[in-house]
């Protein structure tokens, strides 16, 4: 098929155009739960896509709540522009914020960091605030979050 069809309206799953589509029910509640729906009653539509993605729109009542809901002004938020990847200075980046490698080896110079090869990542959001990411990141302890799956055999 090369159009959209409808397997879920209103939480009802649409058996015939799952069959006609030859779309299996395990696929549907995987593809579900991806997009973080694990009640289908939450579903106003769902839709098969011809490259086979589901689309999801949930009932309004289960949609999340955004500031505009609450009439609560944002601010922009752009993209972050990429000034340091992986202890390499991206220039063209630099330039079109208007800096340069001096102002952006004292900020790191106050994070603690003397030397580019010790950045992961350095990024200036919208709003002019440098985030810094550390190749090394000192951790003391680091924990296996499978070790806490019930029923999962220790190795």
């Amino acid at each position: 098929e090369d159009e959209p069809t409808v397997v879920v309206h209103n939480g009802k799953i649409l058996e015939k155009n799952m069959a006609r589509m030859r779309y299996h029910m395990d696929n549907l509640m995987m593809q579900l739960r991806e997009k973080g729906y694990f009640n289908i009653g939450d579903v106003e539509f769902a839709i098969l896509e011809p490259n086979g993605e589901l689309s999801v729109l949930p009932k309004s009542q289960k949609r999340p709540v955004t500031p505009a809901d609450l009439k609560i002004p944002t601010q922009y938020e752009g993209v972050m522009s990429e000034l340091v990847v992986d202890g390499v200075i991206i220039e063209q980046n630099l330039r079109q914020n208007k800096l340069n490698e001096e102002w952006l080896l004292g900020e790191l110079q106050k994070q603690g960091i003397y030397s580019l090869s010790e950045v992961a990542y350095a990024g200036l959001d919208a709003n002019g605030n440098l985030y810094v990411d550390r190749k090394q990141d000192n951790l003391e302890y680091v924990q296996d979050i499978t070790d806490k799956i019930p029923g999962k055999m220790p190795q």
